[in-house]
């Protein structure tokens, strides 16, 4: 199913700060601060899963140069990050990378209001895997 991703390496050539055989880095069209990128397959995927092995060697690749150039350029620590596919504005795969000042357990506590750190106890840790465990397979 093409999209706006699909398109973006030919029409974005100019912005292109990396590329390869199989995906490309480049900074987003609305970023939230400066230094925001985007790691982009070539070819339309929507899931990590749907990248051949190479491809995904690529995609990680690509998101390990970002990191580290937006490191040496904006002197921050960067995440990287992939939405979860219903908040996704496109379907195609990326993932984004942004400089920050907080790490990824500060980020989520402010942004969903929960504590940053509450020590689970082993029977809650393992009632969650058993949750998880049901669903966790390569096919869905």
């Amino acid at each position: 199913m093409p999209c706006e991703l699909c398109n973006a390496f030919e029409n974005e050539k100019d912005r292109v700060i990396y590329s390869d055989a199989h995906v490309f880095v480049v900074p987003i069209l609305h970023p939230i601060k400066d230094g925001h990128v985007m790691i982009i397959p070539i070819r339309h995927a929507e899931n990590m899963k749907d990248l051949s092995a190479d491809k995904s060697r690529a995609f990680m690749t690509a998101a390990n140069l970002a990191m580290d150039a937006v490191k040496k350029t904006y002197g921050q620590t960067p995440m990287l990050l992939v939405n979860g596919w219903e908040y996704r504005s496109e379907p195609h795969l990326h993932a984004h990378v942004l400089p920050s000042n907080t790490n990824l357990r500060g980020l989520y506590a402010a942004s969903e209001g929960v504590v940053g750190r509450n020590k689970a106890s082993v029977e809650e840790l393992t009632a969650m895997a058993d949750k998880i465990r049901v669903h966790f397979s390569y096919e869905s």
